[in-house]
């Protein structure tokens, strides 16, 4: 048997290589920085040395022979956790000083994406409204074959008038009336003509209509139709002719045209104008502010989106402004744009823009996330939500904080959820996106107004005993709360996209939940994402349910620790068995 001495190097430099290699893979996966791997080495190499020096005492004190077990674990202490808790501090601060106002006098101007955008389908669309003051619309929707928006399918245009009226849904938005003109569309190559050839015979049958070419204008709804005009009216003829066939008792998901053919406006529905501040980072004051027009959420069924009346949002659309100043309660607000794509690529409304196609990043998904805003659900539910995941276990823990107002000021109640995940692959709809799959194992909720709890009567339904204001209870007792939808354990099949922005931020989409909420079988998954979460800092590799595993009773061993300059913690567990 080898003594101790001799064997200290030959296991530190198998330990050495093995750091070598994790580290390395933290470097790309985690994100730590390269400059720090010199320094976890230099630490390992001192270790090493240490115990070198120290052979005889461990000698006398361990009279068996030697195992090593050493569990690195990098970690940002302070600076991954403040960075988080600043990036929450200044998404509340903006949504706190947001104002709200919807007219027509604010909605009148130009409105644009502030990017590609991906609706359910998936469509990839950027859109460009204007509106004049007496409520008069052109809407224009360029829709691509790629996430990016580099390759135009084809455009569609609309003309209306709209008028508004306070919702009953949405606090400080409207719903619009819409009078539509008519709608044209626009195939920009070859393959949507062909296309759209095909889908207009399978969803109009009956109709005549003449070929799809490339670039040609076909108009597919006209209020003014007459037959001497010889234009189609895709939309009204098909509706007459199935109530013809099929009787009075039709939904107009069954007969419509137009929304088999997914050009339906009911975004138009629901309008809410905010002025939301640009603050800056350092002063954490605004000078500007920064308009946007929020318009009703796309049902995730096309089939049903003509007659759906939304009850939330989808992403802003941003005002095309320079050093604009609009007055709202006697106050004057200087507006900004600060838009992604350039205020004049809309110069030609049956051009679409070719923006420069996104390199698409690899699902690193772990580390810490959060939202950059207050998110609206449908049916008026406002939350906050925070991630963090786990490399090592591929493990996941979730706060979702839901509020009763749209600016996330009072808190309602929370939900703490935690399981596995598994990443199973690209997705077959979404190129840019990964399949992932949610194993939720546990879940607590903490109520926060004493109303909650006698209006949905929680107690033995949601936990066991009786519930307190702001406190916590675990909801394995009762298999979940059935109230809120929560059952434990189940399975949730998502997508996952990770992302950059034009600073430089990590941002990582989830996939967005179905109109209907009902639960998604086991082979359906979202086409669509929900609003972004910012990366704001890193964790372990490791869970604390398994640093507890790996630090409990079955290690009889001293363990050394070390903090380097507040961010890095090197944990090695020496185990030693001397055997003679």
């Amino acid at each position: 048997m080898k003594p101790l001495l001799l064997l200290l190097p030959t296991l530190s430099q198998h330990a050495h290589r093995h750091f070598k290699r994790r580290i390395n893979i933290n470097v790309h996966v985690a994100g730590i920085n390269i400059s720090r791997v010199g320094i976890l080495r230099q630490v390992l190499n001192g270790t090493a040395r240490f115990l070198k020096r120290n052979t005889n005492n461990i000698l006398e004190s361990f009279p068996l022979s030697v195992v090593f077990l050493f569990t690195f674990s990098a970690t940002h202490v302070d600076s991954g956790a403040s960075k988080c808790e600043k990036l929450a501090s200044s998404a509340a601060l903006e949504d706190h000083k947001t104002v709200v106002e919807t007219s027509l006098r604010l909605l009148a101007g130009t409105w644009i994406s502030e990017g590609c955008e991906t609706r359910p389908g998936p469509e990839f669309v950027i859109r460009s409204y204007t509106f004049d003051k007496d409520g008069r619309y052109f809407l224009i929707q360029h829709h691509y074959w790629d996430d990016s928006c580099s390759s135009p399918q084809l455009s569609v245009l609309s003309h209306g008038r709209i008028q508004l009226r306070n919702s009953l849904i949405q606090p400080g938005a409207a719903s619009g009336i819409i009078k539509l003109t008519n709608i044209t569309i626009i195939p920009q190559d070859n393959n949507a003509a062909k296309e759209l050839d095909k889908v207009v015979s399978t969803e109009c049958p009956g109709q005549y209509w003449k070929s799809w070419r490339r670039y040609e204008e076909h108009t597919v709804y006209d209020s003014r139709f007459e037959d001497k005009k010889k234009v189609y009216n895709l939309w009204t003829s098909t509706y007459e002719q199935s109530m013809n066939t099929r009787g009075s008792n039709v939904h107009f998901s069954d007969i419509s045209c137009m929304g088999s053919l997914k050009w339906a406006f009911n975004e138009l529905k629901l309008l809410k104008i905010q002025l939301r501040p640009i603050l800056d980072e350092q002063k954490r004051k605004n000078k500007y502010m920064k308009m946007e027009l929020l318009l009703g959420d796309i049902h995730s069924n096309f089939r049903l989106r003509e007659i759906y009346n939304p009850t939330s949002f989808q992403v802003a659309l941003v005002k095309q402004a320079k050093d604009e100043v609009v007055y709202i309660n006697r106050h004057a607000y200087l507006i900004k744009s600060l838009n992604n794509v350039p205020m004049n690529i809309f110069t030609n409304g049956k051009a679409p823009p070719h923006l420069i196609e996104k390199p698409h990043l690899p699902p690193y998904i772990w580390g810490e996330w959060t939202s950059t805003r207050c998110e609206v659900r449908p049916m008026g539910l406002f939350l906050t939500r925070r991630f963090v995941f786990y490399s090592e276990d591929s493990t996941w823990t979730a706060d979702h904080k839901f509020y009763s107002d749209p600016f996330c000021k009072i808190p309602k109640f929370q939900v703490t959820a935690s399981g596995r995940f598994a990443l199973q692959g690209p997705n077959k709809e979404l190129k840019a996106s990964t399949d992932i799959d949610f194993y939720i194992e546990q879940a607590s909720l903490n109520v926060f107004e004493q109303k909650m709890i006698n209006d949905m009567r929680l107690p033995g339904l949601c936990g066991e005993g009786e519930w307190e204001v702001d406190v916590a209870k675990d909801l394995a007792p009762t298999k979940g709360c059935p109230q809120l939808g929560i059952a434990l354990p189940s399975q949730l099949n998502d997508i996952v996209k990770v992302e950059m922005d034009y600073k430089g931020s990590i941002l990582l989409f989830l996939g967005q939940v179905e109109t209907d909420s009902l639960h998604t079988t086991s082979t359906e998954r979202p086409t669509a994402f929900q609003l972004p979460l910012i990366k704001c800092g890193e964790v372990s590799n490791y869970s604390q349910g398994l640093q507890d595993i790996l630090t409990s009773g079955m290690y009889h061993s001293s363990s050394c620790r070390f903090r380097l300059n507040g961010f890095v913690v090197v944990l090695v567990s020496c185990i030693f068995v001397l055997l003679r």
